[in-house]
């Protein structure tokens, strides 16, 4: 595990109660519509990559049946453990979790029929090589699907946590906002998933509407990857960027969370 993967499963795993919190919210909506754009067959083995709680791997499981398989990989041993919960509590024998690297897991002889991240490919180390490893684990003729943001997705959430970080701490640049930027349009999306070497990409979009409070709003701030941003800070400090925060969603009247994805599909 890179020192980034390791940041990465450190961050997601203490704010794993806050992450589900928002499950019902987004994640799950976002892993269904994924699924949707997808489409795990009756009988389909399935690769969950950035599974976290179980949002896209949950309504893969129930796609495929009794007679398939998914595999749900994740860094975070606390997200990891609560999708193993859920699964549990819906009887999905057919749904294995596994704390571990994505890009270090080994394909089955026989290979997967499908293979899905839904918000995961930009955390990689080399969103490019990474992702082209995910699709080595594809059977001759399988499918790669990847949901990623859309550009200015999340847009007055995320500006008024920029500016309540910036009152404390300068504003890091990061790999992962980078990489993102590659791939956030639909024209975009398909290209790339054309130069790993895959073919026939299809790309939807797909807008949600979210309400959001201030409270909620604070929950997915540390309940996801920007949590990693307020790292360092003092307890106090953190406190002045929650109430700058939540200040600045309400002057700005934010309350609806932006949420644009895009689902590409190509195969292999």
């Amino acid at each position: 595990m890179t020192a980034q993967q390791a940041m990465i499963e450190e961050v997601f795993s203490a704010g794993a109660e806050e992450f589900h919190s928002w499950s019902p919210l987004l994640w799950d909506r976002v892993g269904q519509a994924t699924v949707d754009v997808s489409a795990p067959a009756v009988g389909e083995r399935v690769f969950d990559a950035c599974s976290g709680a179980g949002a896209s791997a949950l309504p893969a499981a129930r796609a495929v049946g009794p007679g398939g398989l998914v595999d749900a990989v994740d860094l975070s041993g606390a997200l990891v453990a609560l999708g193993e919960r859920r699964a549990r509590q819906e009887g999905l024998a057919n749904l294995r979790f596994h704390q571990h690297d994505v890009t270090a897991w080994a394909a089955p002889d026989v290979g997967y029929d499908l293979v899905q991240c839904a918000l995961g490919v930009f955390f990689f180390p080399d969103m490019d090589g990474d992702t082209a490893k995910l699709a080595g684990l594809l059977r001759p003729g399988g499918r790669l699907a990847v949901t990623v943001w859309e550009k200015g997705a999340l847009g007055g959430w995320g500006q008024a946590f920029k500016g309540a970080v910036e009152t404390e701490r300068e504003w890091p640049g990061s790999s992962q906002s980078d990489q993102l930027a590659r791939i956030d349009t639909a024209d975009a999306l398909a290209a790339w998933l054309e130069s790993l070497g895959l073919s026939d990409p299809r790309v939807v979009r797909r807008d949600l509407a979210v309400p959001l409070t201030g409270a909620t709003a604070w929950d997915l701030a540390v309940g996801s990857g920007t949590r990693a941003l307020l790292n360092g800070l003092a307890p106090d400090a953190v406190e002045r960027v929650r109430a700058h925060f939540t200040a600045a969603l309400e002057a700005d009247a934010v309350t609806d969370l932006d949420v644009r994805i895009l689902t590409g599909t190509a195969v292999t």
